[in-house]
């Protein structure tokens, strides 16, 4: 919004503010609630990921695949559960990337649930690591270790618990290609209204 502001492209910054005024609201609406429908999560998602297409001049490609076995009028999960996973691999992934940036998500049922798979093209978690430790000296990835703990919090007292597996992408040389989050939700989480 500044740089708009800056080159005095009123339009660009309006256009902007205004989308980031309905995400904010939508997230403050989200987080008073429970659970919400995977439609208003993957409405926030793509609220997201517009403005972080534009905010890097659209070196971000994304694309939001539903399953057609999906349905997400209907399915109901704990709010901004997705969201940190995508952020993660925009900025420690893709953000250290020269290269053009793809970002995937993928909706799909899995057994009795719903499987959420975040694919990038990014440097790996690996290298990511490295160029955060060059930076910070003391730094911790917070969101992950934040995801973790409500991970945790939120599959205390169900037998089917939130899984979530981390798959460091690798080239037939062993060179890192990207990441992927693989974030299954079973259906005694992932209600059906």
């Amino acid at each position: 919004i500044q740089s708009y502001i800056y080159t005095n492209d009123k339009l660009q910054a309006t256009s902007y503010l205004n989308k980031f005024s309905v995400l904010t609201r939508l997230i403050l609406e989200q987080s008073n609630n429970d659970l919400i429908t995977l439609e208003d999560e993957i409405k926030a998602l793509t609220l997201y990921l517009e403005l972080e297409a534009e905010r890097f001049g659209n070196k971000l490609h994304y694309n939001i695949q539903v399953h057609e076995a999906v349905m997400v009028e209907s399915i109901r999960i704990p709010p901004m559960l997705i969201q940190p996973y995508v952020e993660n691999a925009i900025k420690h992934g893709l953000m250290h990337s020269k290269t053009t940036w793809n970002l995937g998500i993928e909706f799909n049922t899995h057994h009795n649930g719903l499987l959420v798979v975040i694919d990038d093209n990014g440097v790996g978690r690996k290298k990511s690591g490295e160029i955060n430790r060059s930076r910070h000296s003391a730094h911790q990835s917070f969101a992950m270790n934040a995801n973790q703990h409500r991970l945790e919090i939120l599959n205390k007292g169900f037998s089917d618990e939130i899984g979530l597996k981390v798959i460091d992408k690798m080239d037939s040389l062993g060179q890192p290609i990207g990441t992927r989050v693989e974030l299954y939700i079973p259906n005694s989480l992932a209600k059906q209204d």
